[in-house]
């Protein structure tokens, strides 16, 4: 479980010919408000995301379309070949909760998989799900707890389930790789942005590096597109010219730089 303690103490500050004059019924009262405030105050204080000024409608619904996306990348992978994913095909559709379970109910085990699935395809889709979560104003922390959520319950123990026992290597790679793609995506994208959307003085090149740098929010402003309406909260979060800061100082941040 996590926890991370927000707020400060709860002052109250009279002023000494005040407190003379209180009445019994007074103390009462105050103390009442008091600890009403203190359980207010303790009910507010389990906070798994602590980042100020951050969308949670935003991470909300480009979560919502990460889980539709994620289907169709399954029933990509299903077609591959199984030396590459690993998976197993030879299980019937009715049997695919059973397997599921399974799978779940066991210890994660050391995978085979190709390693362009672990070191390239782990890595990039960690990326994806951290700048789900930073573009919605989250700080690097809890876009790194969201990523190993996501990875984690998502995937490792919710779609590729059904294939396949949960990964070890997966399960600590690629919310790391993750965390570094995703920052180094965030800001490379930010890049672009400022260059007019282009890369080396092309607007294709512009347009295609934005999409791979974060399809969640080019598949969600596709998906507004066709259907006339705003299905899916894209763009970033911003205040300003920067993105909202935390008022919880981190343990680590991770500062990328690269030229475009």
């Amino acid at each position: 479980m996590l926890v991370f303690q927000g707020g400060g103490p709860l002052t109250t500050v009279f002023a000494a010919g005040e407190t003379m004059g209180l009445h019994a019924a007074d103390h009462h009262n105050l103390d009442s408000s008091a600890g009403a405030a203190r359980t207010k105050s303790s009910r507010q204080s389990f906070s798994l995301f602590v980042s100020e000024g951050a969308d949670s409608e935003r991470l909300w619904s480009q979560t919502r379309l990460v889980f539709a996306s994620g289907l169709v990348a399954a029933g990509i992978l299903y077609t591959m070949p199984s030396d590459i994913t690993g998976w197993d095909k030879d299980v019937d559709g009715s049997e695919l909760a059973n397997r599921w379970w399974d799978n779940v109910s066991r210890k994660p085990v050391w995978d085979k998989d190709h390693w362009t699935i672990h070191y390239i395809g782990h890595a990039y889709f960690g990326g994806v799900y951290y700048q789900v979560a930073r573009k919605s104003g989250y700080n690097q922390r809890d876009s790194f707890v969201y990523t190993t959520l996501m990875s984690t319950f998502f995937w490792e123990y919710g779609i590729e389930a059904f294939a396949e026992r949960p990964s070890i290597q997966d399960l600590i790679y690629t919310p790391i790789s993750g965390w570094l793609c995703g920052e180094w995506a965030y800001h490379a994208e930010q890049r672009i942005l400022a260059n007019n959307s282009q890369v080396l003085g092309s607007a294709v090149l512009g347009r295609i590096s934005l999409f791979f740098l974060d399809p969640v929010d080019q598949i969600g402003d596709w998906v507004n597109r066709l259907s006339g309406r705003d299905l899916v909260i894209t763009g970033a979060v911003t205040v300003g010219a920067s993105r909202p800061a935390s008022t919880h100082h981190s343990a680590f941040g991770l500062s990328l730089a690269g030229r475009f």
